[in-house]
C-alpha cells in the first residue's frame, strides 16, 4: 500500500461568451466541466495513472453569479480514497479576490483499461488536516446517502 501525495491541483479560465447560460451567466455544464477536469488531474497525479473514470459528481452548488469576462480558478483536495476509488472536493472561486462561487465532490474510480473494469489502485490518503477532514466528512455523507 502507497501513501498517495495530494498536489491540489489548481486551474485558472476566463469566463467566455461561450460558456454562458441564457442569464449571462457561468452555465452549469461548463462549470462541471472546469470541476471535473480539475478533480481528475488531481486524482490521476494521487494514483499514479491515467487509468481513471468519473463516477460521478456530488453535492454542485452555486454560491454567486459567474459573469462574462471573470478569471476563475479551480482547486482541487483530495478527501477520500477507497479500495478502488477516490473523491475530490472542488473550488470554483473569483480569482479577483478568491470568493467561493462554486463548490462540489467528484468521485473517480481506478480502472483497468483493458475491461473497464474497477480494480484495486493500493493508494492511501495521508494524514488529513482539520479542514480536509470536515470536507472528508461531507463527502462521505453524500456517498451515503439513501434515494428513495
Amino acid at each position: 500500500m502507497k501513501i498517495g501525495i495530494d498536489k491540489h491541483v489548481s486551474a485558472a479560465h476566463m469566463v467566455l461568451g461561450k460558456d454562458l447560460n441564457p442569464h449571462d451567466t457561468l452555465f452549469a455544464g461548463q462549470a462541471s466541466s472546469y470541476m471535473i477536469e480539475c478533480g481528475f488531474l488531481a486524482v490521476q497525479i494521487f494514483l499514479g495513472t491515467p487509468h481513471i473514470v468519473c463516477l460521478g459528481l456530488d453535492g454542485l452548488r452555486f454560491l454567486r453569479p459567474v459573469h462574462k469576462g471573470t478569471a476563475i480558478q479551480v482547486d482541487s483536495t483530495i478527501v477520500h480514497a477507497g479500495a478502488s476509488s477516490v473523491g475530490a472536493y472542488i473550488r470554483l472561486s473569483l480569482l479577483a479576490d478568491h470568493s467561493k462561487a462554486a463548490e462540489c465532490f467528484v468521485s473517480f474510480v481506478h480502472i483497468d483499461e483493458a475491461t473497464g473494469r474497477a480494480v484495486l489502485h493500493h493508494t492511501t490518503l495521508g494524514e488529513l488536516d482539520e479542514a480536509a477532514k470536515q470536507l472528508q466528512k461531507a463527502y462521505v455523507s453524500y456517498k451515503t446517502m439513501r434515494y428513495r
